[in-house]
């Protein structure tokens, strides 16, 4: 008995050992599904942290974005002069009324009117989606041709600006009084309008109706006309074109006596024309 004791005695140290360094040396997990909840938190965790990194980062592109676009309008704005600033500053103004001006248009307006506009809004978007149908359903010989038309025009505007840019001051003037006046002939129009009675307008709409209506003949006549009458047609449209151009050219390289001669001959003959016409007082 005392031999066991003894064994017992000399084996309690060895056995607390045992367990101590068993606990110093454990898995930091007491259990499985404890191990499990940890790894899912630290996942959770580093996703979130990647998640908040990836948005720092883009708000910070985006306002970095925003930083360079501002700088540079306020250079450009800082190095242009006095007079584009107020032509600009006129543009900001002129579009802050046009916008006010649509929306008193629209707070005005009927139901009916209104309900009329919103047809016409669903018109151009079904129109835009039809164009992008047309696009897509198209062959790529047809894409190109469309892209050539496209870089056609685009060539036309960018002429056109280079046109502007080196044209003289007085030439700039004498363009902008024709814009001037064309804008004043678009608003004679509005007002004649504004002004018309409900029967003048059903008049003017329908024979804008018979005018949409030859319009889209004229288009379904090309669609369905076959390749050689195309460019039959293209033919004569540019010999009608060139001769036009022939004809300015002319105008633009006589000289002023030629130029005045021409005029008298027109102002002698509409002279002419009207005694002719003109019966004599009795």
């Amino acid at each position: 008995m005392r031999f066991i004791r003894k064994i017992a005695v000399m084996s309690l140290p060895l056995a607390t050992a045992l367990v101590s360094s068993t606990a110093a040396y454990a898995d930091p997990c007491a259990s499985l599904s404890s191990c499990a909840q940890q790894q899912v938190q630290q996942g959770v965790e580093n996703t979130r942290n990647a998640v908040k990194t990836d948005a720092n980062q883009f708000s910070s592109n985006l306002k970095n974005a925003g930083q360079s676009v501002q700088d540079q309008a306020k250079e450009r704005w800082n190095n242009a002069s006095e007079e584009t600033r107020k032509k600009w500053a006129a543009q900001g103004d002129k579009l802050t009324k046009a916008e006010q001006n649509a929306k008193d248009k629209w707070n005005n307006a009927s139901e009916e009117t209104r309900k009329k506009w919103a047809a016409q809004g669903d018109k151009l978007t079904k129109a835009e989606q039809n164009a992008k149908d047309k696009w897509n359903n198209a062959s790529e010989e047809t894409r190109k041709k469309w892209a050539a038309q496209g870089d056609k025009l685009t060539k036309v505007e960018q002429n056109a600006k280079d046109k502007w840019n080196n044209a003289s001051e007085e030439t700039r003037k004498k363009w902008a009084a024709q814009g001037d006046k064309l804008t004043k002939a678009e608003q004679n129009a509005k007002d004649k309008w504004n002004n018309a009675s409900e029967e003048t307008r059903k008049k003017w709409a329908a024979q804008g109706d018979k005018l949409t209506k030859a319009e889209q003949n004229a288009k379904d006549k090309w669609n369905n006309a076959s390749e050689e009458t195309r460019k039959k047609w293209e033919a004569q449209r540019d010999s009608v074109t060139n001769a036009g151009k022939t004809a300015q050219d002319k105008w633009n390289n006589a000289g002023q006596n030629v130029k005045n001669a021409w005029k008298n001959q027109k102002d002698r003959i509409n002279s002419d024309w009207k005694d002719a016409t003109t019966l004599p007082k009795l």
